[in-house]
């Protein structure tokens, strides 16, 4: 009797599972419909101020207020997004462009209203503005301060599109504020989703740079990681600073790997010593910063540097004798050299060149059959 009660309720859970999955396909094909409807109203709409901004150069005053309340629905808003993204032609964009700058006063109104709506709306009127924003803009304007303030909403993807959108407005000093209020939540954004987001800014990067790096220490660790990549990517002027760095102990080990792999990708003569004595520790808990400093010192000369290498190569962990073999081949030494060195004493040296070589061989294969 109980297993045919669980049979049953069984049976009844599917059951209810596929009525709530037709109910809801029943209700996707309502309002994809409705969103066709409403976006070949809005098109027609906003091409006919296309026009009127090529005969008489700018848009109806009265459109603009229309646009302004009937956006303040966030259906219509999707559906004036899908017809932007339709109309993507380059003939067009000038066209378009100019439309979305004349735009502005919609912008702010809806900007406005967005910010008191639930948080769902919030992050999708964001996301909207970082796709379709004008293009002639102040540094200081109304929209981008306001958009700082949604970086105090308690939605992860209200902050992460606000955020995409002052990206888009290129404002290093919107960005500088919105990340810090962004770190005072508490509520972190992950390094790698932060760096790459910094790294589509569309304004100054040096600029940008400047002021992350003036509130540096008022950010927490996790967001100072962030900031040091991002360097790393576009500022070759920060030698100095990510040395200190380097070489403070008493900073967290994250910090320091970024420091180090700065110098991965800018040379910097002063840190060859302190990177071939990261390379040749022989500790094991500090086999992150030998990996690392190995890597690094494939752009590094000098009798020293090779040392760290050749001993590097028979190192157990398999992380430094991997990157130590890159930055061997990096120096330009022959393979076949480095096999004889290594051959027949230690097979782990051995199998990683190995490795490397049927690596490479792989990749100019590859080269080889890409059609011309």
């Amino acid at each position: 009797m109980g297993s045919e009660l669980l049979l049953y309720a069984y049976g009844a859970v599917c059951l209810s599972m596929i009525v709530f999955n037709m109910v809801y396909n029943i209700y996707l094909n309502r309002r994809d419909r409705q969103i066709v409807r409403v976006s070949g109203d809005l098109e027609r709409r906003f091409l006919e101020q296309l026009e009127n901004i090529r005969t008489r150069g700018n848009v109806d005053e009265e459109h603009i207020r229309y646009m302004g309340r009937r956006l303040s629905n966030v259906n219509q808003l999707m559906a004036f997004d899908k017809v932007l993204n339709e109309h993507t032609e380059e003939e067009n964009k000038e066209v378009i462009r100019e439309y979305l700058n004349q735009f502005y006063p919609a912008f702010i109104h809806l900007t406005v209203v967005y910010q008191g709506r639930e948080n769902v709306q919030a992050a999708y009127f964001a996301y909207f503005l970082s796709k379709h924003k004008p293009q002639d803009h102040m540094v200081f304007d109304v929209v981008q301060e306001i958009m700082t303030e949604y970086m105090l909403k308690d939605n992860f993807y209200c902050r992460v599109n606000a955020l995409k959108a002052l990206y888009a407005f290129g404002s290093p000093e919107n960005v500088a504020a919105a990340i810090l209020l962004q770190d005072r939540s508490g509520s972190f954004f992950h390094e790698k989703l932060l760096t790459d987001g910094l790294l589509s800014f569309t304004g100054d990067h040096n600029r940008l740079i400047d002021l992350l790096w003036t509130d540096y220490e008022k950010f927490s660790v996790k967001t100072q990681l962030a900031i040091l990549n991002y360097i790393r990517y576009k500022s070759s002027g920060y030698k100095e600073e990510m040395y200190r760095i380097m070489m403070d102990a008493s900073l967290d080990k994250e910090l320091r790997l970024a420091a180090i792999r700065y110098f991965g990708r800018y040379v910097f003569p002063p840190a060859r010593d302190a990177l071939v004595a990261f390379a040749v520790d022989k500790e094991p808990e500090n086999w992150e910063y030998a990996a690392v400093s190995v890597s690094a010192l494939g752009r590094y000369q000098g009798r020293k540097v090779m040392e760290a290498l050749f001993q590097a190569i028979h190192s157990s962990n398999w992380y430094i004798r991997y990157n130590a073999s890159a930055s061997l081949e990096a120096h330009g030494l022959d393979y076949n050299r480095l096999l004889e060195v290594v051959a027949g004493r230690d097979r782990y040296a051995r199998e990683i060149m190995m490795y490397r070589l049927d690596t490479r061989r792989l990749e100019q294969e590859k080269v080889q059959e890409v059609p011309a």
